[in-house]
C-alpha cells in the first residue's frame, strides 16, 4: 500500500515537471500574442522566467498577469501587456536581447526582476557592473526589484542577499527608477507551499506575493 502511494506521488511529480517544461514554450507564445492586443495603457515586462509566469497555472497567474489585472481595475482602462522577458535570462542575456528593444516600446508602466539566474555563479564585481548597465538601459519610472528569498536553494541564499544589496546600492545613483523590495516581501510571506513542482519557481501563491511587492510602489500612481 505504501509503495503504491509513493508510486502515485512520484508519477504526479513527474507529470508536473513535464507540464512545467511544456509551459516554457506555451507561456512565451501566450505573451507574444498578448502584445498584439490593443490597450489604453501599455505595461512592459522585462526579466526572466518569473516575468513569464513559469510555475503558475497560467501565464496570467504569474506576477505580471496579476499586476496587469490590478492596473486595469485601478485605472478603469484596458491594459496591453508587452512581455519581452525570457526564461533563463541572465543579466548579460537581458543586455543583449531585451535592452535594445526597450527604447522602441512606449510604455506607461515598466517592471523588471533580473539576476536570479546569475546567483549560482555569483561574482559580485561582475554582477555590479552588469546590473549598472541594466539600470542605465531602463526608462525613468521603471520598477526595479531586488532578489527574492532563495529559501529553496540554501546554498544560494547568501549570494542572493548580497546581490540584493548590490541592487539597492546601485539604484541610489538612479533617482528616477523605483526600488521594489522583493526580498522583504518574499521573506515576510515565505511558505513551504509556495513553490512550483521544480521547487524553485514560485507558484500561484508566491506570485501573488511578488505582485504585492511591485504593487506597493505601483499603487502610488495617481
Amino acid at each position: 500500500m505504501v509503495l503504491a502511494i509513493v508510486g502515485v506521488l512520484v508519477a504526479v511529480e513527474v507529470l508536473a515537471l513535464v507540464w512545467l517544461f511544456y509551459s516554457v514554450g506555451a507561456y512565451k507564445n501566450y505573451w507574444i500574442k498578448a502584445a498584439n492586443e490593443s490597450g489604453e495603457l501599455t505595461y512592459l515586462a522585462l526579466g526572466d522566467s518569473a516575468a513569464q509566469g513559469i510555475g503558475a497555472t497560467s501565464p496570467r497567474r504569474g506576477y505580471v498577469g496579476v499586476l496587469a489585472s490590478r492596473l486595469q481595475q485601478k485605472t478603469g482602462k484596458s491594459v496591453r501587456v508587452v512581455n519581452i522577458s525570457k526564461t533563463g535570462a541572465t543579466l548579460q542575456d537581458y543586455l543583449n536581447e531585451q535592452a535594445p528593444k526597450v527604447k522602441g516600446i512606449k510604455a506607461d508602466v515598466v517592471t523588471i526582476e533580473i539576476g536570479a539566474n546569475d546567483i549560482r555563479s555569483f561574482d559580485k564585481e561582475k554582477f555590479t557592473a552588469q546590473f549598472r548597465q541594466v539600470l542605465a538601459s531602463l526608462p525613468d519610472g521603471t520598477y526595479v526589484s531586488n532578489m527574492p528569498l532563495f529559501n529553496s536553494r540554501p546554498g544560494s541564499t547568501n549570494n542572493a542577499q548580497e546581490a540584493s544589496d548590490v541592487i539597492k546600492k546601485a539604484l541610489a545613483d538612479y533617482s528616477k527608477l523605483v526600488f521594489v523590495d522583493l526580498e522583504k516581501q518574499t521573506s515576510d510571506n515565505k511558505s513551504i507551499f509556495g513553490f512550483a513542482p521544480d521547487l524553485f519557481h514560485p507558484n500561484n501563491i508566491s506570485y501573488k506575493n511578488w505582485a504585492d511587492a511591485f504593487w506597493l510602489q505601483i499603487n502610488k500612481i495617481d
